[in-house]
C-alpha cells in the first residue's frame, strides 16, 4: 500500500506512555467536555503486545505461568468478572491437562514437562481458547438460524428468554474466554514459539470469530427496552430500525441484561482485535501467503472502525481508545527502534506502523469527504465530529509531523466551507470539533517540547524543521481572516469555538517564535531572520486585537451580582485567560529585541509594533471588557505593563553603571518606555475612579491588578508614575490640603505589597528592589510633610486630622521597602539617618512610627551585612552603616528608656502592651546594628550600660524601706534589656559577658527586688546562655551557673520561672553524662521541674517538659533517670503526684517506639503507677489516666494482656469523677475493644458498668454498618502531639463525638450536629451535674409516669384542649429538649431522648427565650385526686422506687436550701455578662449611666485573655446574655 508518510521518526516518544486526550489541557476537557478515550482510563503499556525478544523459552514459559495464576486468583473482594474468569481458565487448564493425558496414553509426544498446569504450554491454552469459543459460535449460529426470521445477513432475536439465555451465555463463557485469548495471545505470537506460526494459520480463523462475535454484539438490542432496538448489519455501521412496536423498558430486566451484554461483548471485541492486530508476527516471504496486509485491514475496518460512530458512548470511546492504542504503540515502536534490533523486530515495528496508517487514511478519507450544506445530515455529521474528535486525541502522538500538517490543512479546508468552496458554512459542534483538532495539530507533542528545551539548555542540538512553522503562519493567516460567526451557531457552541480560536491562535505564534535560524552559532543575523517568526511579529498587534475582542461580553454577558458588580463568566474567563497566556509567552520574547544589540531587523520590528499594542492593552479597560476584568486586569494587562517597566529599569541601571553616560538612542528608548508605563498605570488608576462607587468586583478587579503592578515593577517606579498633589484632570492643586483623596487608597496597597515583595535581600541583579533613598527623602517624605501640616489646619474636624495622621503613617511604612537594596547608601543614608531620628524622636504625635523606623533599620542592617559577607570586595554601605550606627545607637538606648518609663505609667493594659512592643522594636533593631557597629563603640557603649546597671542595683539595694525606688527600678529593667539586645547580636567578646554575667547574678540569687527584674535578669542569663554556649559550657563556668541555679530555687519569682527553666536546659544540655557531678545535679532539681510541669502558665509547662527530655537525654540511663522520677510518686502532696505521673507520661510518649529500652519498662511501670488508682485526688486521677491512655497505645500487645484486669479495673473506679475524666475512660476502652475485642475486655468491667460496653458495641456495629453503606458518620480526630492526647476528650473511634455515661450507665452525645443546633457550655455544664446528681420526677399518674412527660399539660387531667385556641395553645404546649434526666438509659440508640427543658411560645407561637433556663428534668405537676400518697422517684439507676410523703418533704427542704446557697453564692460572686452594666432596671434595653465613659453597642467585645483555656468557660456563659434582652422575638 502506499503509505501517508516518508518515514522519517520526527517523534521519539517514550516507552510507556499515558494517553490523554490532546495537548490542549485540561482547561479545554473540562470546559468542553472533552476527555480521554482509552478503554478503562489507565495508560498504555508496551508489554501487554509484545514481549521482550531477550528472553528465552523458559522465562517466556514462566512469565506465562504467572499469567495463568493471575488469571485464577480470586480478590478478597470477589468481584463477579474474577470469578468468572478463574472458573474458565481452570476449566481450559483442565482440558489442556486431559488432552496431554489422552496424548500420553496413546504414546503420542508432547512438549509439556509433566501432565500438570506447570506444563501448560501457551499453544495449549490458545487451541482450547479457540476451541472453545469456535463451540460457542457454532451454538449461537444454530440459534440464530432456528429463530432468525429476516435476512441472512442479519441476525434477529425476538424472544425475551433468548436474549436471556445469549446474555448470560455471554456474561458467564464468551467474555471470560476472550479476555484469556487475548492475554495468552502474546506469548503464542513470542518469537521462541516458532516465531508465532501457530498465530498465523489460525489468523483467518481469528478474524473470522472476531467478526461473528461484532455481528452477535449488533444483533443484540442497542437499548434498554429490547423490542425497540436498533440493529445493524456487520461491516458498515448503518442503522436499521427493526420493530417499531415496543414494550416499556420497567416491564422486565431481559432487555438491560442483554443490552450490558452487546456492550461488553463489543468492548470485549476491540481489546482482542487490537491485541491481534498488534502481535501477530509481522508478514515476509516465508508467510506472506498467510497473513497479507490486505487481512490486517480487513480486521480493522471490520471490528474497530466500525465501532468508532458506535451510537453507544461507552462502546465507542472503547473503540477510539483501540485506536489510540495502535498509533501510540506504533509511534513508540518507532521512537525505540535502534541499529542493534534484530529484523524481526523491525519488520513488526514496520507492520504497526501500516496498521496505523490504515486509521490515518480512514479518518483523511472521512473528513475530506464531508462538504456542509444548507441542509445538514446528521448521520454525517456525527460522523465526522468522531472522526474529529479521535484525531484531537491521536494527532500528538503521531510520528511524523507531516501527518499533523496534513490533517491541519484538511482542517482549515473543512472551516471554508468544503473544499471546492460549494459547501455551506460548518455547523456549530462541527466547528467546534475541527478547531479542537486544528490545535492538536499546531501545538508542540511532549517529545518537541523536550527538545525544546534541550536546545534552551544546551545549544541547538537538532535542524530545526520548517515545515511546522510554516503552516502555523499559514494557518494564523487563516485564522485572523475568519473569525467565528455567531449568527448561525447556538450561544454555547459559539463561546467553546472562540476559546478554542484563541487556543489556535496562541498555539501559531508559538510555532512561529519558536523557529530559530538553522546556520548561526550565537544571536540571529540581521539576514538570516526567519520569515514565520519575523510574520509572526509583524502580526502580534493584530493577533492581540483579536484575541482581546473574544473577551468582549457582549450580548453574553453576565448579570450584575449583589454589588452592582458583574458577575464572573466561566467562558469569558477562559478566553482572557489565553489572553494573558499570549502576552505572558509572546511579550517577554519581544521586549528583549529593543535592545540595540539585537537583531537590526527584529530591533526596529519591534518598535514599529509596540505603539501599536499599547493602545489595544489600554482597550480592556472599556466596559464592554468589564466581564473579564477579573481575569485580564491583573494578567495580560499587568504582565505587559511590568514587563516593559522591568525593560525601562534594566536600562536606568545600565545607564548608572555607565555613570550617565549612554547614548541618544537610549535616552529616547527610556522616554517612550516611560511614557508607555506611565500611560497604563494612569490609565487603570481613571479606571479606579469611575468603578470607586457601586461595582464592588470592578472595583476589587482594578485594586488587584494596581497591586500586582506595584509588586512587579517596584514601589519608587509606581510612585514616580503618579501624582498624589496635583490633579492634572481637574486642573486643581491640593498642596496645603495633602495628598489627593482619590489616590489615597494607594497607600495602604503599597505597603502591602511592599511587604510581600521583600522576598531576599541578597539578590544583586533584582532591579525592582533596588531603590533610592533620596527619591525616599525627597518625594516620599515630601507627601508626609504635606499630610503632617493638612493636620494643623484648625477647621478640620477630629476625623480629618486623624485621617491625615493615618496617611504620615502609611507614608512612612513605605520606608522598610527603600532601606532592602538601597542603592545610593554611601552618599545619601547619613542625612536620612538624621530625619529618622528626628521622626523616631517624636513618637509622642505618632508612635507607630516606631516599630516601622526600626523595621526599615534592621532591614537595611541585615541586608547590608549579608552582601557584605557574599561580596568581599563590596564594603563601602557597610562601612556607612558602620559609621552612622554610631550616631544611630545611643539614641535608640535613650529611646529605650524613655519608652520603659511612658509605658510604666499607663494604666490601660492595652496602652501598655503597644508600649512594650515598641520597646520590643528598638531592642530588636539595636541588636542588628550592632552586628555593624565598630567593635571598639559597642564595647564602650556596653560599658556603660553595665555601670550603669551596678549603679541603679546599688540605689535599689541601699535604699531605705520607705524610699521610692521605682525609678531605679525601671532603670534597671531597661538596662536589662538593652544588655539582652547586644547580646542577642553575638558582638560580645567573652570578658563582656563575664562582666555582665557578674552583674546579674546577684538579681537572680535575691528576691528583694521587683519581680520584672528578676524575669529580666533571668531573660539575660537565658540569652548568654543560648547565644554563646562555649562560654556557658567551659568547665569552670558551667560548674558555677549549675550551683547558681540549684541555690536560687528558694528565690525564683514565679513570673521568672519560664526563663530560668530555659536557662537550666541549656545548662543541662552541657552536662557530661561521665561526669559524677554533673550526674548528680539532676536529683537536686527533678522535683522543681516536676512542680512546674503543674504551673499555671503554659509557656512555663512547655519549658519544664523541655527540660525534662533534656535532662534524659544527658542522664543517658533511661532505667535511673525513670527511677529517680518514681521515687515522686511517694510524695505527701497530691500536686507532686500528679506531676510525677505526667512526667512519666511525656517521657513514654517521647520515647517509647523508638528506645527499647523505655519500651521494656512499660509493664513495670504500669504495675508502680497502678497503685495510685485508689487515689482520691481530682487531679492525680486525671494524671493517671492520661498516662494509662498513652501507655496503652505504646505498649505491644504481649505487654499488656496481662495486665487487662488490673487497668481495666483500676479505670473503672473511677468513676465517682466521671463528670471530667469518663470520656477519657472510654476512649481507653474503646483501644482496649480495637485490640482484644468486647469478648475479653467484658468480663473484665463490674457489672455496674457492662451496660456501656453493650452501647459501645452497639455503637461500633452501627458506625460498621454505615461505612459498608458508604456514609460517613461524622470526620476522625487525628490527636497531634502529647497536650492532645492528655487533654483530648475526643478519640477517632468516636468520629469526634464524645459520649458522657454516667453511673446508671446513661449515655448521651455531647456534641450535636449542626443541623439540630448547639447547646451553650453553660447549659452543657448544668445537664452534666443534673446526670451525676440523678435525675428526680415526680408524677402523680402511672400512666404520665409510663408515657414520660406530658407534651400537652392541660390534658393531664383529661380535659381536652382546644388546639384551635391560640391562647391555651402557646400556655399549654412546651417541646421537649434533650435533657440527660429525661428518661432511662435505652440500649435502643435509635429512639430519642425525652427531657422536660421546653421551649416556650407566646400567643402569636413565636419562641420565648427566658432569661433564667431551667436544667432541672422534671416539674412537679398538680396531684390527682384519685392519686396515693406515696410518690414515686426515679434514681441515678433509672429505676423508680416508691418514696414516703416523710422522704418527700425532705428532698423538697433540700431543694429550696441548695436553692437558697446558690443564690447567695451567686450574689457573693456575681458573674458579669456583657451590657449588664448599661442593662435598665426601669425599663426594658439599655441606658448610659452617669460616669460612663462609652456607648452601649450591641455587640460582643473581643478580649484575647477571655478564651483562654482558664477562662473559656467563664466567657462562653456570658454569651447566653446576648440572646435574652427581651421577652419576645421574631419568628
Amino acid at each position: 500500500m502506499t503509505r501517508s508518510r516518508s518515514g522519517s521518526n520526527a517523534s521519539m516518544m517514550s516507552s510507556s506512555v499515558s494517553v490523554r486526550s490532546s495537548s490542549m489541557s485540561s482547561s479545554a476537557s473540562s470546559s468542553l467536555g472533552f476527555g480521554t478515550f482509552l478503554s478503562g482510563g489507565s495508560s498504555i503499556s508496551l508489554s501487554e503486545y509484545s514481549l521482550a525478544t531477550n528472553l528465552n523459552a523458559d522465562e517466556v514459559a514462566q512469565n506465562f505461568q504467572k499469567m495463568l495464576t493471575e488469571l485464577r486468583t480470586v480478590g478478597p473482594a470477589r468481584d463477579p468478572s474474577s470469578v468468572r474468569k478463574a472458573v474458565c481458565c481452570s476449566a481450559l487448564i483442565e482440558t489442556a491437562m486431559e488432552e496431554q493425558r489422552r496424548r500420553n496414553s496413546h504414546g503420542g509426544t508432547t512438549s509439556a514437562k509433566n501432565a500438570n498446569d506447570n506444563g501448560i504450554t501457551p499453544n495449549e491454552m490458545f487451541i482450547v481458547t479457540i476451541t472453545a469459543l469456535t463451540s460457542l459460535q457454532t451454538s449461537l449460529e444454530a440459534r440464530q438460524k432456528s429463530l432468525s426470521s429476516s435476512s441472512t445477513t442479519t441476525m434477529n432475536f425476538s424472544n425475551d428468554a433468548t436474549l436471556e439465555s445469549i446474555s448470560l451465555e455471554l456474561q458467564n463463557t464468551a467474555l471470560p474466554l476472550l479476555e484469556i485469548l487475548r492475554r495468552t495471545l502474546p506469548y503464542v505470537a513470542h518469537h521462541t514459539n516458532n516465531h508465532g506460526m501457530l498465530l498465523l494459520h489460525q489468523f483467518g480463523s481469528l478474524s473470522r470469530m472476531m467478526r461473528m462475535f461484532v455481528a452477535l454484539g449488533y444483533a443484540l438490542p442497542a437499548t434498554a427496552a429490547a423490542a425497540s432496538s436498533t440493529n445493524y448489519s456487520v461491516g458498515d455501521g448503518k442503522k436499521r430500525k427493526r420493530n417499531q412496536s415496543s414494550s416499556s423498558s420497567g416491564s422486565g430486566g431481559d432487555g438491560s441484561s442483554a443490552l450490558a451484554g452487546a456492550n461488553a461483548l463489543l468492548r470485549q471485541i476491540l481489546k482482542v482485535s487490537t491485541s491481534l492486530l498488534l502481535v501477530t508476527p509481522p508478514v515476509n516471504h516465508n508467510n506472506s501467503n498467510i497473513v497479507s496486509e490486505k487481512d490486517l485491514a480487513k480486521l480493522l475496518h471490520t471490528t474497530i472502525v466500525p465501532m468508532f460512530h458506535d451510537v453507544r458512548p461507552k462502546v465507542r470511546k472503547a473503540a477510539w481508545g483501540c485506536g489510540m492504542e495502535i498509533i501510540v504503540v506504533a509511534s513508540s515502536s518507532s521512537s525505540s527502534s535502534g541499529p542493534d534490533d534484530d529484523a524481526m523486530m523491525q519488520q513488526q515495528q514496520q507492520q504497526r506502523k501500516v496498521i496505523a496508517d490504515f486509521l490515518w487514511e480512514y479518518c483523511h478519507a472521512v473528513i475530506t469527504n464531508y462538504v456542509p450544506s444548507s441542509v445538514s445530515s446528521k448521520d454525517k455529521s456525527s460522523k465526522v465530529i468522531h472522526v474529529l474528535r479521535f484525531l484531537s486525541a491521536a494527532l500528538p502522538y503521531a510520528d511524523d509531523e507531516r501527518i499533523r500538517i496534513r490533517f491541519g490543512e484538511c482542517c482549515l479546508t473543512m472551516l471554508t466551507g468544503g473544499g471546492d468552496g460549494g459547501g455551506g458554512s460548518v455547523p456549530g459542534e462541527v466547528g467546534k470539533e475541527i478547531l479542537v483538532t486544528l490545535l492538536s495539530c499546531l501545538e508542540m507533542t511532549d517529545h518537541e517540547q523536550e527538545l525544546r528545551e534541550d536546545d534552551i539548555m544546551l545549544g541547538p542540538t537538532t535542524n530545526p524543521n520548517e515545515n511546522m512553522p510554516k503552516f502555523a503562519a499559514k494557518a494564523l493567516t487563516f485564522l485572523l481572516q475568519h473569525r467565528p460567526n455567531s449568527s448561525n451557531n447556538s450561544s454555547n457552541d459559539w463561546q467553546d469555538m472562540n476559546v478554542m480560536y484563541g487556543r489556535c491562535i496562541l498555539a501559531c505564534m508559538e510555532g512561529m517564535m519558536n523557529m530559530t535560524s538553522s546556520n548561526k552559532d550565537d544571536g540571529e543575523r540581521d539576514d538570516d531572520v526567519p520569515a514565520p517568526k519575523l510574520l509572526a511579529m509583524k502580526l502580534f498587534p493584530s493577533v492581540l486585537g483579536s484575541m482581546i475582542h473574544l473577551c468582549e461580553g457582549g450580548s453574553t454577558g453576565s448579570a450584575r451580582d449583589g454589588d452592582g458588580g458583574i458577575e464572573r463568566n466561566n467562558h469569558l474567563d477562559t478566553c482572557g485567560s489565553e489572553f494573558n497566556q499570549l502576552i505572558s509567552r509572546m511579550i517577554p520574547v519581544i521586549i528583549p529585541y529593543l535592545d540595540k544589540q539585537a537583531n537590526a531587523t527584529l530591533h526596529r520590528v519591534t518598535f514599529e509594533i509596540l505603539p501599536q499594542c499599547v493602545p489595544i492593552i489600554q482597550q480592556a479597560l472599556q466596559l464592554k471588557y468589564r466581564s473579564s476584568w477579573g481575569s485580564i486586569l491583573s494578567g495580560g494587562y499587568s504582565t505587559f505593563t511590568s514587563t516593559i517597566a522591568r525593560k525601562l529599569l534594566e536600562i536606568r541601571a545600565s545607564s548608572s553603571n555607565t555613570g550617565g553616560n549612554g547614548s541618544k538612542d537610549i535616552a529616547d528608548l527610556e522616554n517612550k518606555l516611560s511614557s508607555w508605563v506611565q500611560t497604563l498605570v494612569l490609565s487603570l488608576l481613571r479606571l479606579h475612579e469611575d468603578v470607586a462607587r457601586g461595582d464592588g468586583t470592578a472595583r476589587t478587579a482594578v485594586e488587584y491588578a494596581t497591586s500586582t503592578i506595584i509588586r512587579e515593577i517596584g514601589v519608587e517606579l509606581f510612585l514616580s508614575m503618579v501624582d498624589f498633589l496635583n490633579d492634572s484632570d481637574k486642573k486643581t492643586l491640593s498642596s496645603s490640603s495633602g495628598i489627593r483623596d482619590d489616590r489615597a487608597w494607594l497607600l495602604p496597597l503599597m505597603k502591602q505589597c511592599t511587604d510581600s515583595s521583600r522576598r531576599s535581600t541578597t539578590i544583586d541583579d533584582c532591579t525592582t528592589l533596588k531603590t533610592h533613598l533620596t527619591f525616599f527623602q525627597g518625594y516620599v517624605l515630601n507627601l508626609a510633610r504635606k499630610c503632617d501640616a493638612a493636620t494643623a489646619d484648625g477647621h478640620r474636624t477630629a476625623a480629618g486630622i486623624s485621617i491625615h495622621k493615618a496617611r504620615v503613617v502609611e507614608l512612612w511604612s513605605l520606608f522598610p521597602s527603600f532601606c532592602v537594596y538601597p542603592i545610593d547608601m554611601k552618599e545619601n543614608f547619613e542625612s536620612v539617618s538624621k530625619t529618622v531620628l528626628k521622626a523616631i524622636g517624636d513618637y509622642g504625635r505618632y508612635p507607630a512610627l516606631i516599630p516601622i523606623i526600626c523595621g526599615g533599620l534592621k532591614t537595611a542592617a541585615i541586608g547590608i551585612a549579608e552582601r557584605a559577607k557574599a561580596f568581599p570586595d563590596r564594603t563601602d554601605d557597610f562601612d556607612v552603616l558602620s559609621n552612622v550606627s554610631t550616631k544611630i545607637l545611643p539614641s535608640l538606648f535613650k529611646l529605650v528608656e524613655t519608652l520603659n518609663e511612658s509605658t510604666s505609667k499607663k494604666s490601660d493594659d492595652d496602652a501598655q502592651i503597644k508600649g512594650l512592643q515598641n520597646v520590643e522594636a528598638v531592642t530588636d533593631a539595636i541588636g542588628q546594628l550592632a552586628q555593624v557597629c565598630p567593635r571598639e563603640f559597642l564595647q564602650t557603649l556596653f560599658k556603660k550600660v553595665v555601670q550603669r546597671l551596678l549603679i541603679a542595683t546599688t540605689e535599689v539595694t541601699d535604699a531605705p524601706e520607705n524610699k521610692d525606688i521605682s525609678n531605679a527600678t525601671l532603670r534597671m529593667t531597661s538596662l536589662l534589656g538593652l544588655a539582652q539586645a547586644l547580646v542577642a547580636s553575638s558582638s560580645l567578646d567573652d570578658a563582656s559577658l563575664s562582666l555582665l554575667y557578674r552583674a546579674v547574678r546577684p538579681l537572680v540569687r535575691t528576691d528583694e527586688h521587683d519581680p520584672k527584674v528578676q524575669k529580666r535578669a533571668y531573660k539575660v542569663l537565658a540569652e548568654i546562655c543560648e547565644r554563646h554556649k562555649d562560654f556557658v559550657t567551659a568547665d569552670e563556668r558551667l560548674g558555677e551557673m549549675t550551683s547558681l541555679m540549684v541555690e536560687s530555687i528558694v528565690t525564683c519569682q514565679v513570673s521568672a520561672r519560664h526563663m530560668r527553666l530555659k536557662c537550666m536546659t541549656h545548662i543541662v544540655e552541657g552536662f557530661d553524662s561521665e561526669n559524677q557531678a554533673h550526674m548528680a545535679v539532676i536529683p537536686n532539681i527533678i522535683s522543681e521541674v516536676l512542680l512546674c510541669l503543674k504551673d499555671s502558665n503554659a509557656k512555663t509547662r512547655d519549658a519544664a517538659y523541655q527540660l525534662l527530655l533534656a535532662m534524659s537525654v544527658a542522664r543517658h540511663d533511661m532505667t535511673d533517670y525513670f527511677r529517680i522520677i518514681l521515687a515522686a510518686l511517694g510524695a505527701q502532696t497530691t500536686h507532686m503526684r500528679s506531676a510525677a505521673v505526667m512526667a512519666l507520661s511525656r517521657l513514654i510518649f517521647e520515647y517509647a517506639r523508638e528506645d527499647h529500652v523505655v519500651q521494656q519498662l512499660l509493664p513495670s511501670l504500669m504495675q508502680t503507677v497502678s497503685v495510685l488508682f485508689d487515689d482520691s485526688s481530682r487531679e492525680v486521677t486525671k494524671s493517671v489516666i492520661g498516662f494509662v491512655r498513652v501507655s496503652v497505645a505504646a505498649m505491644t500487645h504481649e505487654q499488656l494482656e496481662p495486665l487487662l484486669p488490673e487497668v481495666v479495673g483500676g479505670i473503672m473506679k473511677y468513676n465517682k469523677c466521671a463528670e471530667r475524666f469518663r470520656a477519657k475512660i472510654k476512649i481507653i476502652l474503646k483501644k482496649l475493644v480495637r485490640v482484644y475485642g468486647y469478648e475479653i475486655i467484658k468480663p473484665l468491667v463490674p457489672s455496674e458498668h457492662s451496660r456501656l460496653i453493650t452501647h459501645m458495641r452497639k455503637l461500633s456495629e452501627r458506625a460498621a454498618r454505615r461505612k459498608a453503606a458508604g456514609v460517613q458518620d461524622g470526620q476522625p480526630d487525628v490527636h497531634r502531639g502529647f497536650d492532645n492526647m492528655m487533654d483530648s476528650d475526643e478519640d477517632d473511634s468516636d468520629d469526634g463525638r464524645t459520649f458522657m455515661t454516667g453511673a446508671t450507665g446513661f449515655t448521651k452525645m455531647t456534641t450535636m450536629s449542626t443541623k439540630t443546633g448547639r447547646r451553650s457550655t453553660a447549659e452543657h455544664t448544668a445537664m452534666s451535674k443534673s446526670v451525676a446528681r440523678g435525675a428526680k420526677s415526680v408524677a402523680t399518674s402511672k400512666s404520665a409516669l409510663e408515657s414520660g412527660h406530658a407534651r400537652i399539660r392541660k390534658e393531664l387531667n383529661g380535659e381536652i384542649l382546644d388546639m384551635l385556641d391560640d391562647s391555651k395553645m402557646a400556655r399549654s404546649v412546651h417541646f421537649a429538649d434533650m435533657d440527660a434526666n429525661a428518661r432511662d438509659f435505652s440500649d435502643d440508640d435509635d429512639d430519642d431522648e425525652d427531657g422536660a427543658d421546653d421551649f416556650e411560645f407566646d400567643n402569636l407561637g413565636r419562641m420565648v427565650i427566658s432569661d433564667n433556663v431551667s436544667m432541672s428534668s422534671g416539674k412537679k405537676v398538680a396531684k390527682e385526686p384519685n392519686d396515693s400518697d406515696d410518690e414515686f422517684e426515679q434514681n441515678s439507676s433509672g429505676k423508680r422506687r416508691r418514696v414516703s410523703k416523710f422522704e418527700s418533704v425532705k428532698l423538697t427542704k433540700a431543694e429550696k436550701d441548695a436553692g437558697k446557697g446558690a443564690k447567695q453564692k451567686a450574689e457573693r460572686n456575681p458573674t458579669t455578662s456583657f451590657g449588664a452594666a448599661y442593662k435598665s432596671t426601669k425599663a426594658g434595653g439599655d441606658v448610659k449611666k452617669k460616669g460612663q465613659k462609652y456607648e452601649p453597642y450591641a455587640y460582643v467585645p473581643l478580649d484575647a485573655k477571655d478564651y483562654t483555656k482558664k477562662n473559656r468557660g467563664k466567657s462562653v456563659s456570658k454569651m447566653a446574655s446576648v440572646v435574652r434582652s427581651t421577652k419576645k422575638r421574631r419568628g
